[in-house]
């Protein structure tokens, strides 16, 4: 990281700091609650079943949390306020107990507890308003659901891993990994359509691609490989693209439904359109999306010190 970069890095951390600060002034009583970027439209519903006093505040990323956390634990006149801290596990190794906790997520992101085939089931009854026993365009959603996160998944695997040894490499030596991804993949990296996800990239393709990024072994790269082909695909690989499968095929069910009629034979209305963003899907699913015991947990915990 370099000095500008570190230097904006400060800069928000104090900026989450000071108005945690400010609302101390204001409240003692009340939940101080701390997210990445827009986190809080996950974690906001949920920390409301307990508890209608809190504060959400934004801090930036995952490592921007952390440096709040640290710059609040220094000062002990704060230790009777009661934090919670919500991150992103990403490739990393999980933190180890913190005091006061931190929530990580069980899998990368809060993204991953958007895509499983029981979210989407849930999509399909209450936003498409399909029965499941009586609507015959149910069953079909859900056989192209998991045919095409399988393919998805396959073709994925590669640069997933090739991902998460440059998280490793950047832990371990402290240089940035030299790749900045958007949320969905890069283009032309995959064919998707109702009929088969293709992967159309290979490791040369992704060094063109991000030509500033540190070197990876071969050796480490297979390892991760392997690694990452017997895992749960959807709660471990980069939610962000895991979110992109999940609004894709929804796009994807949603054309088929209104034009071709090749697997969908019914129109299937939908009340935000065709084309959602991914953090779109965050509010617009959150409702759906899983709760993990290790949150619910979490949540009990601190609220009731």
């Amino acid at each position: 990281m370099n000095v500008n970069d570190l230097k904006k890095r400060r800069e928000s951390a104090n900026v989450a700091f000071q108005e945690f600060d400010k609302h101390t002034r204001l409240d003692r009583n009340g939940l101080f609650c701390f997210f990445e970027g827009k986190d809080n439209a996950y974690y906001v519903p949920r920390i409301k079943r307990y508890t209608d006093n809190y504060y959400p505040i934004k801090c930036g990323g995952r490592d921007k949390v952390l440096d709040v956390y640290r710059l609040i634990t220094i000062h002990s006149e704060y230790d009777k306020y009661k934090k919670t801290f919500f991150i992103d596990r990403d490739f990393n190794e999980p933190l180890p107990p913190h005091n006061p906790p931190i929530f990580e997520t069980p899998g990368y992101s809060i993204e991953n507890l958007y895509v499983s085939v029981d979210v989407f089931k849930e999509i399909l009854k209450n936003e498409f308003h399909l029965s499941e026993v009586s609507d015959k365009s149910f069953p079909v959603c859900i056989t192209l659901f998991t045919d095409r996160q399988k393919e998805f998944h396959q073709a994925t695997t590669l640069f997933n891993a090739w991902y998460a040894c440059l998280i490793e490499i950047r832990n371990k030596t402290g240089n940035q990994t030299g790749a900045n991804l958007d949320d969905k993949l890069p283009r032309d990296f995959i064919d998707f359509t109702l009929d088969s996800v293709v992967a159309k990239y290979d490791v040369e393709k992704i060094k063109q691609t991000f030509p500033k990024a540190l070197e990876v072994s071969e050796d480490i790269l297979n390892a991760k490989f392997v690694e990452f082909t017997n895992c749960e695909h959807h709660k471990i690989f980069r939610g962000k693209y895991e979110m992109q499968f999940v609004v894709t095929i929804i796009e994807l069910i949603l054309q088929d439904s209104s034009k071709a009629k090749k697997h969908i034979k019914e129109k299937i209305k939908f009340s935000f359109g065709e084309k959602l963003s991914n953090e779109q899907a965050i509010n617009v699913f959150s409702g759906y999306a899983e709760t993990p015991e290790s949150l619910i947990n979490y949540l009990k915990q601190v609220i009731k010190e």
